[in-house]
């Protein structure tokens, strides 16, 4: 009979009995068992060429990739070969993309990063390290904002040409393999994590949306030399709020009014953007009134060339539609505008004064916001990025 082959194994033949354990197992510690094996051996029992069982039950595959599939940024799908000089050639797939929200069928679904399978077992699982990329000056550090980026990396070949530890369960970062393509991965998830980033508080309509669709296949020649992700044209980054103090910068510094009166309009657009408060379009309607009052007295106070005594503004600012009238004096803006700034007024009045209200809507609040800046503009030459 030749050396390689066995006779088979009946099954349950081989019993491992573990005895006086100084540690209890608890319900929470067959937990952690089940999900490392689901996980770990997740392509073997896909494949049905393994069976695992804990206790009575048949463990089934875990993987984690959810896709979303915007249009104009599928998830992409690298393959090649990787050939150093001191290791048989290696097969490698590499799967990145941005992830769809955790759902009850997948409840691993939710965990971002960098995953490995070496030989189609999961060695390292959600990686967010410097080594991967997750650091200040490429994908950043983990944040809520890069939450969807996930990135698989399948290699295949010789058990000593894979970039593993000793117990395999960690990735081992000095391994000539793994550095001869660890740019080229870098930069793909510094890619996705910019894109995630762009797209953040849009992630409903331009992320989630799009459940089905086809990954996009790319061959690489050459790991250790490709520079490119192979995305489209990333879309335009949102403006930092430090920026808007720089726009207007030269205003603010004749004009030390207005300073609070476009920190009033950013302050909201950051309260909008907190989906976990309840009240926040509330609270937006507020501040972006009160907001648009102050505006009007500080113009009429500093920019009017009217000297307005304490009183006469005192007597102004008892009735709101006296200020409208007042104001109408120095600058124009359409019917239709002073319209929508009467009816917001009018709601924030009810909202305050009432003792029932009705609720604020999104687009009330978007479309005050644009009201706000197209008054500060006028009255300012304040600047607002689109």
């Amino acid at each position: 009979m030749p050396y390689y082959e066995v006779n088979p194994i009946d099954e349950d033949s081989t019993i491992i009995q573990l005895q006086r354990l100084r540690l209890t197992i608890t319900d929470e510690n067959l937990s952690i068992l089940k999900n490392h094996l689901q996980s770990t051996y997740a392509k073997f029992l896909k494949s049905k060429l393994l069976t695992i069982k804990l206790g009575l039950e048949n463990l089934k595959s875990l993987t984690f990739e959810n896709w979303s599939y915007p249009p104009d940024f599928l998830p992409h799908r690298y393959h090649g070969r990787i050939i150093t000089p001191d290791f048989n050639p290696v097969e490698v797939e590499v799967i990145a993309g941005l992830s769809r929200p955790i759902s009850k069928l997948n409840p691993a679904g939710g965990e971002y990063g960098v995953y490995f399978y070496c030989n189609d077992r999961l060695i390292s699982r959600a990686l967010k390290s410097y080594t991967v990329g997750f650091t200040t000056g490429l994908a950043g550090k983990p944040h809520d904002t890069i939450s969807l980026v996930k990135v698989f990396v399948f290699l295949k070949g010789e058990s000593q040409s894979m970039p593993w530890n000793s117990s395999k369960s960690e990735v081992d970062t000095k391994h000539p393999v793994f550095l001869a393509f660890r740019s080229w991965l870098v930069k793909v998830v510094k890619d996705y994590a910019s894109l995630s980033r762009r797209l953040s508080g849009d992630w409903p309509q331009k992320v989630f949306k799009y459940s089905e669709g086809k990954i996009k296949s790319v061959k690489i020649d050459d790991f250790r030399t490709e520079k490119k992700s192979y995305l489209p044209p990333l879309p335009k980054s949102k403006p930092r709020y430090s920026d808007l103090g720089d726009l207007n910068k030269k205003i603010a510094e004749k004009k030390p009014w207005t300073i609070g009166l476009y920190e009033g309009v950013v302050a909201v657009d950051i309260i909008f953007k907190k989906k976990k408060l309840e009240q926040k379009n509330r609270i937006g309607l507020i501040i972006l009134d009160s907001t648009l009052e102050i505006a009007f007295k500080e113009f009429l106070v500093n920019d009017s060339n009217i000297t307005y005594s304490q009183q006469s503004i005192n007597n102004l600012f008892e009735n709101r539609i006296d200020v409208h009238k007042e104001v109408k004096k120095y600058i124009k803006l359409t019917k239709t505008l002073w319209k929508k700034i009467a009816y917001y007024y009018k709601l924030r009045c009810d909202l305050i004064h009432r003792r029932a209200t009705g609720g604020i809507t999104d687009h009330q609040i978007e479309d005050y916001m644009k009201v706000v800046k197209k008054v500060l503009e006028n009255l300012f030459k304040l600047k607002f990025q689109n």
